[in-house]
Order: structure tokens, then C-alpha cells, then sequence
């Protein structure tokens, strides 16, 4: 069964590989393709693809913290902190994620006197990812089993005990698919950045652009490296789908 995977996953490679010279030479300008031009700014390709790294962790320990918060609201018996919790999310649910950081920017970052792009930018996307934390938390504790619910109630858990000593050890193993899931998709959406002035790897690449002119090679080396970054991501995240499922 490995044999014939491994093999499955070597043709398939094959198959990409030979799928990407041929739109190498099949481009119609490929007698001016100078990937060269934009390797020669390796710095700010490296400056780029690390700022993208660590904005993708900070946004994604942030959003955590906070769609953690937006679920324990969601199930709070005040109304009032409920109805916060689900408008927010709705709003964030049909708003584009460029629309939403430029907003946010402008409306949120702009009047706090937060100058620092870097930092805007963070706080902006953090806030958007939010509501998608909060589904992540409230998919994981549903797959926990009623009975337990139950027998929480009937031993008189507190809230902070049921969450301490039965839910979160639970909760950890089962919401880690979905939050290997979510930093792809911040690394992916954070190219949205750019349009606030934060220097990811997006902005870097339309920098070296700008210098060079090579404009079709630098969107090649974009699309490689978001694979690059993104791809181990979603193996992973299908990994950890099996072993959840090994442990129910």
C-alpha cells in the first residue's frame, strides 16, 4: 500500500513538474524570462518571506485568543454579550478580507494614532480571523460527547472545571486540523496586507517588480513561495485529520 502511494504521489509530481516547464515555454515572452532579475534582490525576497511568516504566527495567535473569546461570548447567558459576538461575526462573514483591512486601517488604526503598518496590519487581520476561530472552537467542542456534558452537570462541575479538566484536553487534539487550515489561509490573505503598506512578501515582490520589470517572473516566484509555505501546511493539517480520527 505504501509502494503504490509513494508511486501515486511520484507520478503526480511528475506530472506537476512537466505541467510547469511546459507554461515556462509556452509563454510567449519566454525569450525575455529573466528569473534571475528578480533573484537578484534575494534580500528583499528573504525580507519579504519572513515578515509574511511572522505576521501569519502573531495573526494567528492573536485571532485565537480572540475567537476563543467571541465563543465563550456566544455562549454567554447575557443576551447582550451574545448578540456582540454574532453580529460581529456576521459582519465578518460578508465582508471581503481586502475591504475589511482597509477599514479597519483607516477607521480603526488611523484614528488610535497606530502608525506602524506592521503592527495596523496585524491587529486588522487578527480581528477578521476571529469569527473563523470561534466556528473553529465551537465545531471542536461539539464533536465532544453529550454524556459527558451530562456528567459534568450531574458531579457539579464549575465552568471553569468542565473547561480545565474535560473540554480543553479534548479540544486541543480535535482543533488542530482546523487551525492548520486557518494559518494557511492568514498566509494566503495576508498578500492583502500590501495594500496597507505592510512590507510582506506580496509588497517585496511588487518592489523588485517595479526595479526590474519583470513582472511575469516575479508573480512565478510569488506563486512557488505561498506553495512553498502553504503546501506543508495542508499535508500536515490532513495528517492530523487521521489521527483525530484514529482517536475517536
Amino acid at each position: 500500500m505504501k509502494k503504490n502511494k509513494a508511486f501515486n504521489m511520484g507520478l503526480a509530481a511528475i506530472f506537476y513538474i512537466a505541467l510547469v516547464v511546459f507554461i515556462i515555454y509556452a509563454y510567449p515572452g519566454r525569450a525575455n524570462f529573466r528569473l534571475d532579475a528578480v533573484f537578484g534582490y534575494s534580500n528583499i525576497l528573504v525580507k519579504g518571506f519572513i515578515n509574511t511568516i511572522i505576521i501569519s504566527l502573531i495573526v494567528l495567535f492573536v485571532s485565537l485568543i480572540l475567537g476563543f473569546g467571541l465563543y465563550l461570548l456566544s455562549k454567554s447567558n447575557q443576551l447582550a454579550l451574545k448578540y456582540i459576538s454574532n453580529i460581529f461575526s456576521e459582519v465578518i462573514f460578508g465582508t471581503p478580507t481586502l475591504v475589511f483591512v482597509i477599514v479597519a486601517y483607516y477607521f480603526i488604526a488611523v484614528p488610535l494614532n497606530i502608525n506602524n503598518r506592521f503592527l495596523a496590519g496585524v491587529i486588522a487581520f487578527s480581528l477578521f480571523m476571529a469569527p473563523y476561530m470561534r466556528n473553529a472552537f465551537m465545531g471542536a467542542i461539539q464533536s465532544i460527547d453529550q454524556t459527558q456534558y451530562q456528567a459534568m452537570t450531574v458531579l457539579g462541575f464549575t465552568n471553569y472545571q468542565k473547561y480545565r479538566y474535560i473540554i480543553l484536553p479534548q479540544l486541543v487534539k480535535v482543533i488542530i486540523p482546523p487551525i492548520i487550515v486557518n494559518l494557511a489561509i492568514i498566509i494566503k490573505g495576508s498578500s492583502l496586507l500590501n495594500f496597507i503598506g505592510v512590507q510582506e512578501l506580496y509588497n517585496q515582490i511588487t518592489t523588485i517588480q517595479s526595479r526590474t520589470a519583470a513582472v511575469v517572473e516575479g508573480y512565478l516566484v510569488m506563486f512557488i513561495l505561498y506553495l512553498i509555505i502553504t503546501l506543508p501546511l495542508i499535508f500536515l493539517a490532513k495528517y492530523f485529520e487521521k489521527k483525530v480520527a484514529s482517536w475517536i
